[in-house]
């Protein structure tokens, strides 16, 4: 029997989550990430709306958080 490797990406997953969660959020550019205000961390999740905008999976928070304000 031969080796079978499967992969899922999940890039959006947590974020289209939140979006289940909370439906007012759900028209709107939304990201999964670290501590905003602490300026540190990366863009974990995104969804559609916010890759749209050129947001980048493993981006850093303060390179996109001016989309969003």
């Amino acid at each position: 029997m031969g080796r079978t490797i499967l992969h899922v990406d999940l890039n959006n997953y947590y974020a289209s989550v939140e979006c289940l969660y909370h439906p007012e959020i759900r028209d709107k550019p939304v990201i999964v990430c670290g501590d905003a205000e602490a300026r540190h961390g990366i863009i974990l999740a995104k969804n559609y709306i916010a890759k749209n905008l050129g947001v980048k999976t493993g981006e850093a928070i303060w390179e996109v958080i001016y989309i969003f304000l």
